[in-house]
């Protein structure tokens, strides 16, 4: 299975050099969408679980602080 993107490089590369880079590689936006998306996507299903823990069907912002909390 082919995986889609969802987020965009050019906003990697934005990322990369507010964080300071000079320049940034090609791989190194494709690995950093990946790892962001990777850990996007674990958050939103612990917050989703504890949304519906609380009896709502939307997940709010508490719900991903507290699964970004329970993260570390």
């Amino acid at each position: 299975m082919v995986k889609k993107h969802i987020l965009p490089l050019a906003g990697m590369e934005r990322l990369m050099k507010s964080a300071g880079a000079d320049r940034v590689s090609e791989d190194s936006k494709v690995e950093l969408r990946d790892v962001l998306e990777d850990i996007a996507f674990e958050l939103s299903q612990k917050a989703m679980k504890f949304s519906i823990h609380a009896g709502r069907k939307t997940i709010k912002a508490e719900d991903i602080k507290l699964a970004s909390k329970e993260r570390t």
